[in-house]
């Protein structure tokens, strides 16, 4: 047997038996040939059945294009069902005209452990999306204590000189302070950098319980400022990291506690309604609210509706609240009223308490 025999057979063998779906294409856009993978992804038993059929009554909306990939297409059976593709066109030459192989990978036969990894690919995609905003915005926020050190570092000097004391003491305040929103600032990147990259822990926590450790890592503030909350919760079990669900109740919690009517205790309200498969968790206060048509930005890292010298604080613990919501595929919302109040709703699948 010829060199050239020998070859066309194996290419033959490679083509008939890989665990890929492969068709060629001539230039009118017509299947002249398709392997055993293919026939069976598609429906057909014999060859002759699928050649001499469009491309595109198997594949709609692809675009074969050589050295182009289709990904996310869907693929259409000859009984009519559809099923999830991906499409990677190479151009070969065959009896001298120019053809197109379509290699077809059915992302049903996708194992647990290729899912899990293109999960785990999306989920970086998204952390890293998150971390670059707020990164962006939280350098954008450090600039202004950082000009602030600065010149007034140069008016310490001017002073010192002059031997003003009221100005010298003026400025080492305005230094400090704004050393300090530096300080916090970057503690607060760091906070939401270990939040959105550290791996979770999931375990079945007791919904009552869980709240009541974060309404106890609030004691002391509650104490001080005469809070009153009220908890109204069934006993039902949630699956979560421990440690991030007490981080973003208590940060909820905070919030009521901060934003509450001058000159009157926090009001908080904790219940939960639920169903068969599913829980939805309400934190309600009676504080000064805002505008509804804020009800997303309020997620974003570092923003604040309300001044910062009424209400210190960076705008970063209901972004961590969303962080949190986001990585174990909660819904985190809200409805406000300005003057009336503020409820935050945590939508999350339930387990049962035993």
């Amino acid at each position: 047997m010829s060199e050239a025999a020998t070859a066309d057979d194996w290419r033959r063998l490679v083509f008939d038996e890989t665990v890929a779906g492969f068709l060629l294409v001539d230039q009118l856009g017509k299947i002249v040939g398709a392997n055993a993978w293919a026939r069976r992804m598609f429906g057909f038993v014999a060859e002759a059945e699928i050649v001499g059929l469009p491309l595109s009554l198997l594949l709609p909306g692809a675009s074969p294009v050589a050295g182009g990939s289709d990904l996310g297409l869907q693929g259409l059976r000859r009984d009519g069902a559809r099923f999830p593709v991906d499409a990677h066109f190479s151009s070969l030459a065959r009896d001298g005209a120019a053809i197109l192989l379509a290699t077809i990978v059915d992302l049903r036969e996708t194992n647990a452990e290729e899912a899990a990894l293109i999960a785990r690919a999306e989920e970086l995609e998204r952390v890293n999306e998150r971390l670059a905003r707020f990164a962006f915005v939280a350098s954008q926020d450090l600039q202004e204590p950082l000009r602030k050190i600065a010149v007034f570092g140069d008016l310490m000097e001017e002073a010192i000189l002059r031997r003003d004391t009221d100005e010298i003491l003026r400025a080492n305040e305005v230094m400090r302070l704004s050393a300090l929103r530096a300080r916090a600032l970057v503690q607060d990147l760091l906070s939401f950098s270990r939040i959105v990259n550290d791996e979770l822990e999931l375990a079945s926590l007791d919904l009552r319980a869980a709240i009541e450790l974060a309404l106890a890592a609030l004691s002391q503030t509650i104490a001080e400022t005469r809070a009153r909350v009220e908890i109204d919760l069934p006993d039902v079990a949630i699956e979560a990291d421990a440690t991030q669900f007490q981080h973003l109740v208590q940060n909820i919690l905070a919030n009521a506690i901060k934003y509450r009517k001058p000159g009157l205790p926090a009001t908080i309200d904790v219940r939960a309604f639920r169903d068969e498969n599913s829980l939805c968790l309400a934190i309600a206060d009676e504080g000064i609210g805002f505008e509804a048509q804020y009800a997303h930005k309020i997620f974003e890292p570092l923003k604040q509706l309300h001044s910062k010298v009424d209400y210190p604080g960076s705008g970063v613990g209901l972004a961590i609240c969303k962080a949190i919501a986001d990585r174990h595929g909660w819904r985190l919302s809200v409805e406000a009223q300005p003057d009336v109040g503020a409820t935050f709703f945590i939508a999350l699948p339930l387990r049962d308490a035993s």
